[in-house]
């Protein structure tokens, strides 16, 4: 399916689908602050009525795009970890597949966690599904692997939360700093954070 994680050179069939690639687009380039509905629609390459037919506001638009980035982030988490690994394997490859989609579109990537925060509570509240959402699904993961017989214990919603919120800090801190390194090299820090959590 086409969407904003998509070759921006491909664009979507639908129109919604567009118009969240078309701010994904724009958010590379310009602040959430300085576009307007009139930069979302030219690089949808639809009208403003046609995002009216969708969108309430930039705002609105900007949620559904962070929903549709987060579903494509979990995803590619869930393909790259199978029940048959062990759990440090279980980590090196969903960590891997993270990096990996953030390295894809860093810019994107920046710009959601970062402006995010500029709209306010409604910002907070989406901020914090996403990370429930990240950090229920290693509660689920090491629950797995508890079942299996693997030497981790039970995690508690904070600190999976604290777990996902630290690493994504850790991208923030790279992506902010030297933007010729790849991300990929964060992978053995943020698999020693979730394995040191996580051993008994």
């Amino acid at each position: 399916m086409a969407g904003p994680m998509n070759d921006a050179s491909v664009p979507p069939a639908n129109h919604r689908d567009r118009l969240l690639a078309g701010l994904a687009e724009t958010l590379e380039r310009k602040s959430f602050r300085q576009i307007t509905l009139s930069d979302i629609a030219e690089a949808a390459r639809v009208s403003r009525r046609t995002f009216y037919e969708h969108f309430q506001n930039k705002e609105a638009c900007f949620l559904a795009l962070c929903e549709d980035v987060g579903r494509h982030v979990m995803g590619a988490i869930q393909r790259a970890g199978t029940a048959d690994k062990s759990w440090s394997e279980q980590v090196k490859w969903t960590t891997h597949a993270y990096l990996s989609v953030v390295e894809a579109r860093p810019l994107l990537m920046k710009a959601l966690y970062i402006e995010l925060a500029t709209l306010g509570e409604v910002g907070m509240n989406m901020r914090r599904q996403v990370v429930e959402q990240f950090a229920r699904y290693l509660q689920g993961q090491i629950e797995m692997q508890r079942q299996r017989g693997e030497p981790v214990m039970s995690l508690s919603l904070p600190m999976g939360v604290a777990i996902v919120a630290g690493i994504n800090e850790l991208i923030l801190y790279r992506l902010g700093g030297d933007q010729t390194r790849s991300l990929l090299e964060l992978a053995v820090d943020a698999e020693e954070l979730i394995l040191r959590v996580s051993r008994e």
